[in-house]
């Protein structure tokens, strides 16, 4: 089976986190090839189009979403699936550059306030992503389940109870607009 984008490697340092990431010769290298994909990703974290996004088309990520890195889009959901977990601080926050040289080589720097947290994080969106671009026609991941395991296992990992709910509980309602969860404004650079 074909894969979207390996990544190869990462270097977690006291605040942040950076990843290589390669996006596979025959995968698309943006978003505009691959709208259907890119839609997909958007439904199953739909808070992403209102991220705050600087250097880009506009002030929103909803703003060049249809027409960016895949990479890119990569470090969104990463952002997001750390900011639903509500353990990633004040403000969750990433910068995607393509390696210096390398057409399909990218850096996503990430805020990094737990290195577990934002690893899983990263791993769960590489496999989101996998789906809604290679296996579409595979049942589609459960984002939320992925969040509270995701809050669990680093709960775990700290020692602590936690209030997370069980895995089959009913997942919270969603605050409006979507730029604050748990406390964390998630915010963004490109």
């Amino acid at each position: 089976m074909a894969e979207l984008m390996s990544i190869t490697s990462v270097r977690v340092g006291a605040d942040k986190l950076c990843a290589r990431v390669v996006v596979n010769p025959g995968m698309p290298l943006s978003t505009a090839e691959d709208i259907e994909a890119t839609a997909r990703v958007y439904y199953l974290a739909p808070a992403i189009a209102t991220h705050t996004c600087l250097g880009d088309a506009g002030e929103k990520f909803q703003d060049c979403m249809g027409d960016t890195e895949i990479a890119h889009l990569l470090e969104h959901l990463t952002v997001e699936i750390m900011s639903q977990t509500g353990l990633s601080g004040e403000i969750s926050c990433g910068r995607t550059r393509r390696a210096p040289g390398e057409e399909r080589a990218f850096d996503i720097e990430l805020s990094c306030p737990d290195d577990a947290l934002t690893i899983g994080a990263l791993s769960s969106a590489v496999f989101m992503m996998q789906w809604a671009f290679v296996n579409p026609d595979t049942p589609a991941p459960d984002f939320e389940g992925t969040v509270r395991g995701l809050r669990q296992l680093v709960e775990s990992l700290r020692g602590e109870q936690g209030d997370a709910a069980p895995a089959d509980a009913e997942p919270a309602e969603e605050p409006a607009g979507g730029a604050v969860f748990g406390g964390a404004a998630a915010a963004y650079e490109h």
